[in-house]
């Protein structure tokens, strides 16, 4: 794992909502709709509150892999069809194993909220 991935967390996707519902089982697909796997969790900066990638899983159960794609590239949830679009292509997939970044926990949830409380009084 790269050196500045140390501090992220991973979130199911079950636990990440978003005005339609949660992240679990959203699929996300390049702008030209090609399919490339659906949201299986994010990685998170509790200090930032900042989600930095998407988990995506890709293949059938028993030959799942799991990738994880930037959240800085341009990403639309489209409410009609529940799918995420990226921009981008199959060489921006990064290869993810679960077992390297911790889960989010009460430690974190705690870090998230003193960091936002922090944020908001030095404006």
């Amino acid at each position: 794992m790269k050196p500045e991935r140390e501090a992220l967390r991973y979130l199911d996707a079950a636990q990440v909502a978003h005005p339609a519902g949660t992240l679990a089982g959203v699929e996300i697909r390049r702008q030209n709709d090609e399919f490339l796997g659906w949201i299986g969790g994010v990685l998170v900066e509790p200090g930032q509150r900042r989600v930095r990638y998407f988990v995506v899983n890709r293949g059938a159960f028993f030959t799942r892999r799991r990738y994880l794609v930037s959240a800085d590239r341009l990403a639309t949830l489209n409410a009609r069809d529940g799918a995420i679009y990226i921009d981008g292509n199959e060489e921006m997939l990064e290869r993810f194993d679960p077992a390297s970044v911790p889960r989010f926990s009460d430690d974190d949830l705690i870090e998230t909220i003193f960091a936002s409380s922090a944020a908001s009084s030095a404006a």
